[in-house]
């Protein structure tokens, strides 16, 4: 795979994520999924999954393809600004990895024998893949991989979300 595609492949794994996130937020109103039938709670479960799944792909496993350290010419700079841009510690992305990590191991490509599932809370998965999704349209782009892409990825999310209340 050249290196166009696999730049091209994250910024699609990005949109994919948020856009899933969006859908998965969009189906809650105080807190309560907005249906509660089980065609809908299906949705919104499947949303929340792919939105884990695609993040992981992205942070959660340094080995695969997709990995931003598999992409980002400069890594020390990106993730240097991506602590700094989500307020956390290495230690604390490092936790929040694992935790992402055993829900999809644990509960979307398993069923283990935990009889609680942690839904891990979103909000530095969104910043995160905002943060990437920005950095590689900014540093990444020497030859237009990203043609026909969003070309803001919080625009992006904004506009999925209106799109799955209209659908909610």
């Amino acid at each position: 795979m050249t290196r166009k595609q696999r730049l091209r492949r994250v910024a699609l794994l990005c949109c994919h994520c948020l856009r899933n996130l969006a859908y998965y937020r969009a189906g809650w109103r105080n807190r309560k999924p907005v249906f509660s039938d089980e065609f809908w709670k299906t949705a919104n479960g499947n949303f929340l999954d792919t939105c884990v799944l695609e993040w992981c792909k992205l942070f959660g496993d340094a080995r695969g393809l997709h990995c931003w350290e598999k992409v980002i010419t400069d890594s020390k700079t990106f993730f240097t600004g991506l602590l700094k841009e989500l307020s956390v510690t290495e230690s604390e992305m490092d936790t929040y990895g694992k935790e992402m990590r055993t829900y999809r191991d644990k509960f979307v490509a398993h069923l283990d024998s935990d009889l609680v599932m942690n839904i891990p809370k979103l909000d530095l998965a969104t910043m995160s893949v905002l943060y990437l999704y920005k950095y590689i349209l900014a540093n990444e782009d020497d030859d237009n991989f990203f043609h026909g892409l969003p070309s803001k990825g919080a625009g992006y999310f904004r506009a999925s979300f209106r799109e799955a209340k209209r659908q909610y």
